[in-house]
């Protein structure tokens, strides 16, 4: 059984002064779904659909994945002490999931089933981006209360802080992975798939008996 990889998260990280606009509350996001196509009869077929064509992530296959390039812009203002004014986190979210058009193919049965898998493979993307924005959300929090000395000493700190929040947020993202594999194995298309995969192993493995204690022609 696969496991949930992680999202991963690449960044523009922030050198110098560059203006910006006035912060918002949230950090500013944007999101791209992309998808990669599977086809298949019945429930095995789908799932090894997602394992041959589904995203890598960290060099483990996945059913789906997150991905998230990120940007920071902030204005470094001396003073008595230097400051951030204006700094905002940007991220742009990319995910990716399976797609099937001809559920038709399917019994009703397995069709259902794997609806309620699409629809869980997304929300635990959507996830992954909820928990990258709250980092981003805390991160911008603590660097505008950045006062240093001054401005070479408010930069590192910020740097300090991105390096801190990439550390601590890629903690959730794995222990979120961990929850939602203990949901992953209960999942009711994951389970028909491994009851599919049994009755065929048995069938072949009754095959081959068969043939073993068959008479030479």
């Amino acid at each position: 059984m696969r496991v949930f990889a992680g999202a991963v998260l690449t960044a523009v990280l922030m050198t110098g002064v560059v203006t910006c606009g006035e912060a918002s509350a949230r950090p500013q996001t944007t999101t791209k779904y992309t998808y990669y196509p599977i086809s298949g009869d019945n429930a095995v077929e789908l799932y090894n659909a997602m394992i041959r064509r589904g995203p890598h992530v960290n060099g483990s296959k996945a059913y789906a994945a997150t991905s998230a390039a990120s940007s920071q812009q902030g204005v470094l203002q001396p003073g008595k002490s230097c400051r951030i004014k204006d700094y905002k986190f940007k991220i742009d979210f990319t995910i990716r999931l399976p797609k099937f058009s001809d559920e038709q193919s399917l019994s009703p049965a397995t069709r259902a089933r794997w609806r309620e898998f699409s629809a869980f493979l997304r929300k635990h993307e959507e996830t992954h981006r909820a928990i990258w924005t709250q980092c981003g959300e805390e991160l911008e929090t603590k660097i505008a209360a950045i006062r240093a000395k001054n401005c070479e000493a408010a930069d590192r700190q910020a740097a300090v802080l991105w390096d801190q929040m990439r550390a601590s947020c890629g903690k959730r993202h794995e222990a979120f992975d961990a929850a939602e594999q203990k949901k992953l194995i209960k999942h009711p298309f994951v389970k028909l798939v491994l009851r599919s995969a049994t009755r065929t192993s048995h069938a072949i493995a009754a095959k081959k008996k068969k043939r073993n204690f068959a008479s030479p022609g």
